[in-house]
């Protein structure tokens, strides 16, 4: 495992390439995530309302709803490496995501279009797709960003890049090319606050609770008995 000097340094374009290799080879399931879906399921579990450990989000990377199925590493040391990467690449999403949001952007990939000889736009679907994988880990906790009016709109670039394809819902901002562009535009400003959001939450349920503690029980009843007289 790597120490904790390691996880703080970002991973480098030749790490990336080596993680990506090793999640598109034939030692991992064949439902295994690609790179891009994997930033976007890191990016939600670093954004989630509670912490997530990795025993439990692990199982959904190498196969879709975290079926019993592992890869076949080729050694303890290899096995090491690549859960290294994975944890430095979460840590790098999250120190940008707190430290440095202007600066976030999804990992994701763009297709060549050979007609006009140029990147196509980027799809995003398998980004959004890991993003909504990771919410699922806490479903629950996740519902009041949907239950708040400020909040609720932000994951609708996620949903609609994540579901369109398959959900009629969503296919009039797929199928359009500018409106599927608008979405994948969003994505990075979606992130940073619905990150933020559930930070916030988080330092007041903190506050609320070291309130609480410092409290004694007799106190808070003789505060409640004058606030109902």
């Amino acid at each position: 495992m790597a120490d904790a000097r390691a996880l703080d340094e970002a991973l480098s374009d030749l790490e990336l390439d080596e993680l990506e290799a090793f999640l598109a080879s034939d030692s991992v399931p064949q439902d295994c995530m690609d790179l891009e879906m994997l930033d976007g399921y890191l990016t939600s579990i670093v954004s989630s309302p509670d912490e997530v450990q990795p025993s439990e989000w692990l199982p959904g990377v190498w196969s879709e709803g975290g079926k019993s199925a592992s890869p076949a590493y080729t050694s303890n040391e290899q096995a090491q490496r690549i859960m290294a990467l994975m944890l430095r690449h979460m840590v790098g999403i999250q120190r940008t995501l707190a430290e440095s949001p202007t600066r976030f952007r999804p990992l994701l990939y763009y297709a060549d279009d050979h007609a006009q000889k140029e990147k196509a736009p980027a799809e995003a679907a398998a980004w959004c797709e890991g993003y909504v994988a990771g919410v699922k880990l806490r479903e629950d906790e996740w519902q009041p960003l949907y239950d708040a009016q400020e909040a609720r709109d932000w994951m609708f670039p996620v949903e609609a890049l994540a579901y369109g394809d398959h959900d009629p819902e969503f296919a009039e901002w797929v199928d359009d090319k500018e409106r599927r562009e608008s979405l994948v535009e969003e994505l990075p400003v979606a992130s940073v606050l619905i990150y933020r959001y559930w930070q916030e939450r988080r330092r007041g349920n903190e506050a609320r609770g070291s309130a609480s503690r410092r409290v004694m029980p007799g106190q808070q009843s003789r505060k409640s008995r004058q606030r109902l007289h």
